[in-house]
C-alpha cells in the first residue's frame, strides 16, 4: 500500500520506506460518527449523525544504517510536522488514492536503540475534517459532441491526481457516495460562460480574456478569477444570482450542457468515512 504524509509545503514522509515502517497502519482507517438523539418513553430517535473532531495513531518504526541517516529522518519529520502545527495549515496525509487533512499533534518513543539507530515513533494525528478524500477530474473540450474513448490530459497547474475525459463527452460520472463538493474551472477567452450538470447551471456573469481562468470552489464558497500572469482577484459578486453556485454535485452519471466553445474542467472531492482499502 502507498501511506505517507505530505506537508503543506510539499515535503513527504513516505511510511512505508527507506528507513521508515509503518505498524499495523489499519488503524488509521477506523470510522465512526457522533449523533444526537432525543428521549422519549417509547426509547427516542436520533436526530442527526455528524463528524466531529477526531484523532487517530500511527506506530512507526525507523531504523537507519548510520546516526546521520537517523537524525536526518529524525529532523525530516519534526520539521514537516511542526512547521504546518506554526502555520495552522494541515498536511495530508495519504492512503493509496485518498488523503485526509491532518495535524501530528504528538510524536511518542519507546525502544530507543542508539548502537542500532532505532526507535518505535507513535505519531498522534488530529483531523478537524475527519474525512478520506479523492480527487477526481474531468475536462469537457470546446466543440466536444461526438462519443469519444477516454484520454489523459495534462493539467497545466500541479495536481495528485490525473485528469481524463467521461466516455461520452456530455456525461458526467459522479462515484462518490453521495452528493459531491467541487471545483469548477472555465478557461478564457470567454463572455458570460456556464455549464449545466444534473439539471443545475453554474454561471458567472463575468468576461474572461485570453489565458485567464476563474475558478469556483463549493468548499471554500470562493470565485477567483487568475489573470495571465497569476493575479488573483474576488469576483464572487460576479455568480449568476437565479441558480446557487455552489450546488453539489449529485451521484450518478449526469448530462452536460455547455457553450460549444468554451472549455471547462471539473474536480469532484469523493469524501468518505474510509478510504478504499486496496
Amino acid at each position: 500500500m502507498i501511506l505517507y504524509y505530505e506537508s503543506s509545503d510539499g515535503t513527504i514522509i513516505d511510511f512505508m520506506s527507506g528507513d521508515l515502517s509503518a505498524q499495523s497502519p489499519e488503524k488509521l482507517a477506523a470510522n465512526s460518527w457522533e449523533y444526537t438523539s432525543i428521549s422519549s418513553v417509547n426509547g427516542g430517535h436520533i436526530k442527526k449523525f455528524y463528524k466531529d473532531v477526531q484523532e487517530a495513531k500511527l506506530d512507526v518504526e525507523v531504523f537507519a544504517d548510520t546516526k546521520e541517516e537517523f537524525n536526518a529522518t529524525m529532523q525530516r519529520m519534526h520539521r514537516a510536522f511542526d512547521r504546518d502545527i506554526k502555520r495552522m495549515t494541515p498536511g495530508r496525509l495519504w492512503w493509496n488514492d485518498y488523503y485526509k487533512e491532518v495535524f501530528a499533534i504528538e510524536n511518542g518513543y519507546e525502544d530507543f536503540e542508539e548502537l542500532f539507530e532505532s526507535v518505535q515513533k507513535t505519531i498522534t494525528f488530529v483531523s478537524v475534517y475527519p474525512y478520506w478524500i479523492k480527487t477526481t477530474g474531468y475536462k469537457f473540450f470546446p466543440g466536444q459532441e461526438e462519443e469519444e474513448e477516454p484520454t489523459g490530459y495534462d493539467y497545466p497547474h500541479d495536481y495528485m491526481f490525473d485528469y481524463g475525459i467521461s466516455n461520452l463527452s456530455n456525461l458526467l460520472p459522479n462515484e462518490a457516495l453521495e452528493e459531491a463538493n467541487f471545483k469548477l474551472t472555465f478557461y478564457g477567452p470567454c463572455y458570460n460562460p456556464y455549464i449545466t450538470i444534473g439539471g443545475n447551471t453554474y454561471r458567472l456573469m463575468a468576461t474572461l480574456a485570453q489565458g485567464e481562468r476563474a475558478v469556483v470552489d463549493s468548499r471554500t464558497k470562493k470565485i477567483t478569477q487568475y489573470s495571465a500572469i497569476g493575479e488573483e482577484t474576488n469576483i464572487f459578486h460576479l455568480r449568476d444570482r437565479a441558480h446557487y453556485i455552489f450546488t453539489k454535485i449529485p451521484e450518478g452519471t449526469l448530462p452536460v450542457t455547455k457553450p460549444s466553445t468554451l472549455s471547462v474542467e471539473i474536480v469532484l472531492y469523493d469524501e468518505r468515512g474510509e478510504p478504499d482499502w486496496i
